[in-house]
This record gives C-alpha cells, structure tokens and sequence, in this order.
C-alpha cells in the first residue's frame, strides 16, 4: 500500500470513531435533534464513500514499487544518470507500472494502454520498427522495447539529437561552379568586353558564394572550387539556387551565351571521394546541357534542378575529327559490329544506324543491324519493307537472336540515338557486350549501367542523323551513302525537328545540305511521312479532347482505345502550333496495363524535365514517358504537378 493510501485510511477510521462518538453523546443528551445528525453524517459517510473509491482507483494506478525498491539503490542511480525510464506491459499492452522519471515529466499512464500515452510507439509494440521518438516537453525521447515485448524502455536523447544535428550541418559539401561557354565566349572578344564579362558574370559567382561564406577558388578561368558546410548548402537550396537566375540575367543583359553548371557532392566524410562525386556530378550537369544544378549525394542517385535553358552548341570540328578517328580506330580492332537502336524504333534511329553501318563498311567490315519491325514505328516500318532490297546489299539486318549468336568477346556493339539501358530494344545484348559505344543526341538521364568505352552525346544536336553526318568526312576514305539512305537519314533530322522548327542550329542545316548532295529526295521524305486516312481520323479524335491548363499547356487524355506512339508525337506537335499555347502533352494508352505520355515544347517549359519526373525523359522540348499500373486520372493529376514544380523552378 502506497503511503497516501495509509493516510487516507488512517484518516477515515479516525472519521468513523468520531460519527459513533457523535451518536452515543447526542442519543443521551440531545435525543430530540438525532434525526439531524444522522443525515448530516449520512452524508459525511457517502462524501468520506466517494472519496475512498476515487483514492483506491488512483491507488490501483499508481506504482507499488520504486525502481530501487525492485533493482537497487545503484540501478536507480545508473537509470537517473542516463535518463531512462522504464515502463512494465500486461498481456494487452496495458501500462502496469512506469519508474519515478515519468512523475517528474508529468506523465500518468498507469492502467492506459501504452499507444494511448505514446502513440508513436505502435509499431515498437507491432515489431514493424526497432525504436520511435517521442517529444515531452521540448526534449527527445527514444521508445524501445530491446526484445522484451512486456518491457519498453525511455531513453532521453535530446543532446544526442543535438549533436547529431549539429555534425550533420557541419558535414563538408564540396562543389564546383562551371560557366558553360565562357570560354567559347571570350576566346575572339575584345578584352574590354571581356572584362565586362569578368565583372558582371564571373564576379557574380564570387560575390554570391562571399555572401554564404563558402571558400571559394578559381581552378580554371570557367570554373571555381566550392567548399561549405551542410548548414550553407540548405541555405541555398532554400534559395532555389538563385545564382542560376543571375546568371542568366546578366547573360541576356550582355547578349552573350553563358550560363552556369553547379556540382555538389554531399554526405561523405572521405574528401576524396567527395572530388570523384563532384566531378561526377559536373560532368552529368553539362551532357545535360548545363544550365542546372547536380546533387550527388552518397548513397543515392545525382538528382537535378533547373535546366530550364536550351543547350548551347559546344562540339567544334576538332571534337568531331577526335570522335570520328577514335571511331574508325575502335571499329578496326573489333571482329564484328553490331549496332542497336533504341524501342519503339523511330526514322532517326533507323537512319543513324544506317550511317554507322557505312562508317563500318570503310573499314572493310560488316556492320549487323538489329531489328524488330514489331517495335518500329508503323510509317518507318512499312518504309524500310519497301526498300529493303535497296539496303541489303551493303547493310545486314539480324534480329536480337541472331545477334546473341554473333556476340564474342570482341565485339563491338554501337548504340544510336539513345543510352540508356531502360530505352535500348535488346539490354541483354548491353549486358553481355564487353566493348559499347554510344552515339546520343538525348540529355543524360543518369548514370551509364554498363561501362562505354567511347561516349559522344551532343545534346545540343537536333538528331542522332545529324551527329553521324559530321562523321563522314574524318575517316581514311571518304564515306558515300546512297540516295536511298540519304533520304532515310533527311527525314530523321525533318521528325527530330518538327520539319526545322525546334532544335535547329547552324549545324544542323550544314548535315541537311550534306545530305541533300548524296541525294535526299524530298518528294519521298513527304511520301513515308504522309498519314493514311485512319490515322489522320484517330489523330482528330486527340485532338478533340485537349484540355487548357494553367493558361499556357494543352494536355490531350485519350481514353478510348491504345494508339501508336508515332500518333502521339504528332498530335503533339499539331497541338503546339496554337497560338500561345507553350507545351502540349498527349496521354494515352498503348496496350492494356501502360499509359505513355508524348510532350512538345516550344522552348519556355523544359520538357524533358516534366517527363524525368515521371520517369522518362528526352530533350528540352520533345520528350515522353511510360507509366505501368497507373490510371489516367492518376497520371494526368501527376503530371500536373510535375510541370508546376518545373515552372517553378525555372522561374
């Protein structure tokens, strides 16, 4: 019995002798007021009732015991000293018995059950978590249970969560800041303009790295060293980044092409590990076209903001003869080649392809093109049975079974128009491969799942034909195609395009040309493109269920029936020629259990970065994407969000 309770009982058999005392003495003496009396103590015994009940339910909640009482004098000093509670369970998880500290925190939980007092401690009790955190009165508190089910334990770890807290926002963040361009820039300016540049657009990046306190260094007249803290660095996300704005702002104000690269490695306590994942991270930065921020945090993939600027042409013609010797060097030493495309097989593609293979025939070898017409857009595929005969004599074409048959050790497989392992049509041929090379004009969605030993994306080309055109010319003989495959290749740059509309630089017209002197027929290139009829219908059909969102972006869900991709892309591109209409995006399904998304964009939303977010990609403004298990009205809700977390960051 708790000392209270001895009080209070001692204090009501003291009332009860006083009631019989009352009664005898008013019984003799004052016979005539004893009815008085008697309901005057009638109600003194209910009220002394009551109050022996309420104190004998308190009683059965409190603690019989006191932690030295059950384990000693020591143990409660070494569980005072560490701040540890104790808390007993019965069968049911209910409360039986809690330790002094939970008197001095205020806490009565006797006869509760235990996720009714803490009810972050559910999945303790279910096994489902080892520990949970609870917060009393300002300070942190850990629940477990350390394998006795019937016994939980509260550990006060506030300045454990403080220091914790404390090293994490201390933990070195290293970065690099890149100007991309800035050489190209400066390289043939006046040096008067140039120190216009130094001091508007390169001085800004000191001044803003000044006023987060980073230690900065210029390593190259394009590119500093950042070092900071994890506290700085979440400054500056809760920024937005905003030295990418100022960048641009000051570019456009000067009329120059310069923008920035920002590499950040995170959350590695080895320094030089943390260079490796900065340069990393600055290298995916610029495939992608640069303009944008790299986070390259250990342990998780190198995730990106911004990017909301078209790429800049980097590549020169020395870049292009380095690439194309390396090519012709790499293709000699291999005993076969083979050349894969990616899914869903479009004109560029085919026709990229189409040229590596005459590269391969230069040097006297025979390039095997991997092909599905099943996974061919249905246009490309009526194309190439057409002309197959044509093609035949000088390219070979295997499907993926026969190409698995020709695989050795020493083979090289080339993949066009895309790098992905997700996007090729054959990965088990990626996977046993030895020897990749990837010609690309996509941005890098990530980090390569195999290992190329030649890399040359230019996301700033309008197409994968284009960058194999400007390979010609750098081989020991001069590369000729015919003017069947000259044709192929000018109707992959005219789709890549939007017919010259999007992407289209200077370069880009020079491979039209080139192509134009093999031969390219125009009048053909309309005749693969022309629609039937049905398609031309179904396409009216899209069209017909566009929505207008957020006053500037067309989303098209067609539910009805699954359609091509090919139809989809058009209709997107249809859809972009309305007035004031700046991104155009087509759902629709494409066999039972996937959805894809077709996106265009004339240059002010960066597409590629709504369909990453939805597990796609491409380029700044064409893109898609292809969603299993989802329903439409899941889809078109997430990308909603996804091109108003885009915009956002672009503003």
């Amino acid at each position: 019995m708790t000392k209270k309770f001895e009080t209070m009982k001692t204090r009501l058999m003291a009332l009860i002798f006083v009631e019989l005392v009352l009664l005898v003495l008013f019984h003799f003496a004052f016979n005539k007021y004893l009815y008085i009396v008697q309901y005057i103590l009638i109600l003194i015994n209910i009220a002394a009732i009551c109050i022996m009940f309420y104190y004998i339910i308190k009683t059965h909640k409190s603690r019989v015991l006191e932690v030295s009482q059950l384990l000693g004098t020591e143990a409660r000093d070494a569980f005072d000293y560490g701040k540890i509670g104790i808390i007993t369970l019965d069968s049911d998880n209910t409360i039986s018995w809690m330790s002094e500290i939970f008197d001095e925190l205020g806490i009565e939980g006797i006869g509760e059950k235990l996720v009714d007092v803490f009810p972050s401690s559910e999945g303790v009790l279910d096994g489902n978590k080892d520990f949970a955190t609870v917060t009393i009165k300002g300070n942190n508190y850990e629940i477990t249970s350390m394998g006795h089910k019937q016994i939980m334990f509260v550990k006060d770890i506030t300045e454990l969560t403080e220091l914790e807290r404390v090293n994490r926002l201390n933990s070195v963040v290293l970065g690099i800041a890149n100007l991309d361009n800035y050489e190209e820039t400066t390289q043939y300016e006046e040096e008067q303009q140039t120190a216009l540049i130094d001091s508007n657009i390169r001085q800004a990046v000191v001044r803003w790295a000044d006023k987060h306190n980073m230690f900065i260094r210029r390593i190259r007249p394009d590119r500093y060293l950042l070092v900071m803290n994890e506290e700085i660095y979440q400054n500056i996300v809760s920024e937005r980044y905003s030295i990418l704005h100022e960048i641009r702002k000051q570019s456009r104000e000067m009329d120059v092409n310069i923008t920035l690269s920002l590499a950040f490695a995170r959350q590695s306590t080895n320094l030089k590990e943390l260079e490796d994942m900065s340069n990393k991270a600055l290298e995916m930065a610029q495939a992608r076209g640069g303009d944008q921020v790299a986070i390259n945090t250990k342990g998780s993939d190198i995730t990106y903001f911004g990017g909301s600027s078209e790429a800049v042409e980097k590549r020169s013609k020395v870049r292009v003869r380095v690439v194309a010797q390396d090519l012709g060097n790499r293709i000699k030493q291999a005993d076969n080649v083979i050349i894969v495309g990616h899914r869903m097989t479009d004109f560029d593609c085919f026709a990229s392809a189409l040229g590596v293979s005459s590269i391969v025939d230069v040097y006297g070898k025979k390039a095997h093109i991997v092909i599905n017409l099943e996974d061919t857009d249905s246009n490309l595929a009526s194309a190439i049975t057409e002309h197959r005969e044509s093609f035949e004599p000088k390219h070979s074409f295997i499907d993926k079974n026969e190409a698995k048959s020709m695989m050795g050790d020493n083979t090289l497989v080339i993949m066009v128009d895309h790098h992905s392992l997700e996007q090729t049509q054959t990965p088990e041929l990626i996977h046993k491969a030895k020897r990749i090379i990837v010609i690309d004009h996509h941005r890098r969605t990530g980090e390569f799942k195999f290992k190329p030993e030649l890399i040359y994306i230019e996301s700033s080309a309008s197409s994968a034909s284009e960058l194999v055109v400007e390979l010609f010319p750098y081989h020991r003989k001069n590369v000729v195609i015919s003017k069947q495959e000259a044709t192929f290749m000018y109707t992959g740059m005219i789709i890549d395009t939007n017919r010259f509309r999007n992407r289209s630089g200077s370069r880009t017209f020079q491979a039209a040309a080139e192509l134009r002197k093999f031969g390219a027929d125009l009048a053909q290139v309309e005749n693969m493109l022309r629609d039937d009829y049905v398609d031309f219908e179904m396409r009216n059909k899209i069209l017909s269920r566009c929505e207008l969102f957020e006053d500037h972006y067309v989303i098209a869900a067609y539910k009805d029936e699954p359609l091509p991709r090919t139809l989809m892309s058009q209709a997107a591109d249809e859809i972009l020629s309305v007035r004031e209409v700046e991104a155009s995006f087509v759902v629709a399904s494409v066999d039972d259990d996937t959805i894809a998304i077709s996106s265009r964009s004339k240059g002010d939303l960066n597409v590629q970065l709504v369909m990453e977010r939805l597990g796609g990609g491409g380029h700044f403004t064409g893109a898609a994407t292809v969603i299993k298990n989802k329903s439409f009205n899941e889809i078109t809700e997430m990308l909603k969000e996804a091109i108003v977390d885009v915009r956002k960051e672009s503003e």
